[in-house]
């Protein structure tokens, strides 16, 4: 299990990575903490899951301080007898007006895979905006049916939904990472 604790002060701006590609670790809780007025935290997770690989991936984000923002961004594929879970967690404490946080992930399962999303607003205080967004589903018959009758092989148009499901979150990453996930990610699928 991997703990990472992360704590932002007044004024700070962190963006942490998260990849998991069909990786050994199984477990990651990520414990932040904004502390400081004017704290921002983005956390961006991609996760490639494939034979009997499992992995959770907690998150619990805590706004005390006025004026702070988060956001969580995650997206996973998972294929074959993999298991993807995950709690999210964004909680507001008094005090912290002004607050801005938001939770959301996206899971596409293939073959025999299974998920889970679980998000969660605690809120003590009034003044604030927060949300969250979790889908958990297989990618639609039709999109592939439509895509094969255009000469695509099953194979092919799996992977083309893949990348477009993955596009947006790729675009947070420097060209150079946007490549280097691209290609891990097909070479995995």
């Amino acid at each position: 299990m991997q703990n990472i604790e992360i704590v932002i002060k007044k004024n700070e701006n962190k963006v942490f990575p998260f990849v998991w590609i069909n990786s050994d670790e199984e477990e990651v809780v990520i414990d932040a903490r904004l502390v400081g007025e004017g704290a921002r935290l983005s956390i961006i997770g991609i996760f490639v899951g494939a034979d009997q690989k499992h992995i959770t991936f907690n998150t619990n984000i805590v706004h005390e301080a006025k004026n702070t923002y988060s956001r969580t961004t995650l997206r996973g594929v998972f294929k074959d007898h993999s298991v993807f879970s995950n709690d999210g967690l964004v909680r507001i404490n008094k005090g912290a007006k002004g607050a801005d946080g938001f939770f959301d992930s996206k899971v596409l399962l293939f073959d025999d895979a299974k998920g889970r999303s679980v998000p969660s607003l605690e809120i003590d205080e009034n003044e604030l905006k927060a949300g969250h967004a979790s889908t958990v589903g297989r990618p639609d018959a039709e999109q592939i049916f439509y895509l094969r009758s255009r000469g695509l092989s099953e194979e092919e148009a799996e992977k083309l939904i893949v990348s477009g499901f993955f596009t947006p979150i790729l675009k947070q990453f420097s060209k150079d990472k946007q490549l280097q996930l691209s290609k891990r990610i097909e070479e995995m699928l």
